[in-house]
């Protein structure tokens, strides 16, 4: 434990204090753990706060209910995962999940069977890589006992202990490890837990897709994603999971030109680049996702297309990109990744930004024109505005009318 010294501005929350508060008068202590002292001292964003305190984890929930009631406070106790020793605390504005020290009495690579256990070393040796168990206490000292800040010092990611326990007690962490590398790692891969990540991707096949989606989503929507990317497909956990190899070579050379997309588009965007077609669309069930994305990865499959690109990139281009409607600039991304074809940032932004004109004609026009409600008028709107497009958007409406109903 280093020296006590004066807590850092973020960790001056009242809930943070709360917690401080009632760990003490229950004979106990909490202290802030995790992302958020891991950030602080690799001097990143701090967001979420977690905690941890040694006392079992219903003890301190009920105290602090009890509390809420006397002083009519508006904190809340959420059982948010009691089964597994942890709650979330809430003043209705921040969150922090409370977790109790403890160890895993039995693990299958999804779930683990915990046990409360008050001492704060044996807690840390549970969690998964060194930069994640560095305590921060309420006197301002800090608990490191597996030499976290001399891994954020030289750009090292390790797991804690040894690296083929921890991804055997939860094949998450292997994702997990793919996605911290690149921003905790300096890109290099530890020896041992490339090793692990090889032996062990076959358990990756049971996680949850949920558990899945969560961990990609936070992967292809950061910078510097290909290192990520790389090392699935190096240790086999892109076919475990997703049935088929990512294609790491169809990543365009410049990150920059894929996180632009992704910032504009989701983190689906890289993921349509890096799958076939069918292997994309089995994985989009496999990770449980929305009608909304899974619309958009099958149109991403029918239409991100050689000549789709073709199109997009002709003089005129406006053309297509009406019909194709919001995803135009993101199809024009994915069929020239995906089939070797120049990305042109500039070209990329006019598609995003282009604003379609209004199409003038309206089926009321048509009504009002004689033509009986039913299929015919549906079929004379889409006749009426092809031509529409043909003459560059410059047929007026009297000119269409007279096109399709007087023809």
């Amino acid at each position: 434990m280093s020296e006590p010294q004066r807590l850092p501005a973020w960790a001056h929350h009242q809930l943070v204090a709360t917690i401080f508060e009632a760990a003490v008068q229950l004979g106990g202590e909490a202290r802030i753990v995790g992302g958020a002292v891991r950030n602080w001292l690799a001097d990143k964003p701090i967001t979420d706060i977690d905690m941890a305190v040694n006392l079992p984890i219903a003890t301190v929930a009920d105290h602090l209910r009890a509390t809420t009631r006397l002083t009519k406070t508006r904190l809340k106790v959420l059982d948010t995962g009691l089964a597994h020793g942890t709650v979330t605390i809430s003043d209705g504005r921040k969150h922090i999940e409370l977790t109790q020290t403890r160890d895993d009495v039995d693990t299958d690579g999804r779930h683990a069977v915990v046990r409360y256990q008050p001492d704060w070393t044996q807690d840390a040796a549970r969690r998964d890589f060194t930069i994640n168990a560095i305590y921060l206490a309420a006197n301002g000292a800090i608990f490191d006992p597996f030499e976290g800040r001399v891994d954020l010092a030289v750009s090292r990611l390790r797991f804690v202990g040894n690296a083929s326990d921890r991804v055997q007690e939860d094949a998450l962490r292997m994702l997990r490890y793919c996605r911290f590398l690149p921003h905790y790692g300096g890109g290099q891969q530890d020896v041992d837990a490339l090793a692990a990540l090889r032996q062990y991707a076959p358990l990756a096949a049971q996680l949850s897709g949920e558990r899945i989606a969560t961990e990609l989503r936070k992967i292809l929507s950061a910078d510097n994603s290909h290192i990520a990317i790389e090392l699935m497909h190096d240790s086999g956990l892109d076919v475990v999971i997703f049935g088929g190899q990512f294609g790491c070579e169809r990543l365009p050379f410049d990150q920059k030109d894929l996180s632009m997309v992704v910032a504009d588009y989701g983190w689906l965007v890289a993921f349509a680049v890096l799958l076939a077609d069918s292997k994309m669309l089995a994985a989009a069930q496999r990770l449980r996702l929305s009608r909304t994305d899974q619309a958009f990865l099958q149109q991403i499959a029918e239409q991100a297309k050689p000549h789709i690109y073709a199109n997009l990139t002709a003089k005129n281009w406006q053309h297509s990109a009406f019909f194709i409607g919001d995803c135009a600039a993101a199809l024009y991304a994915c069929s020239g990744w995906r089939h070797g074809l120049p990305f042109d940032a500039v070209r990329y932004r006019r598609l995003r930004h282009w604003q379609p004109p209004e199409f003038p004609l309206k089926g009321a026009d048509l009504l009002s024109h004689g033509v009986d409600k039913g299929p015919a008028v549906g079929h004379m709107l889409k006749a009426a505005k092809a031509l529409w497009v043909q003459s560059d958007f410059s047929l007026s409406k009297a000119a269409l009318l007279d096109a399709v109903v007087n023809r």
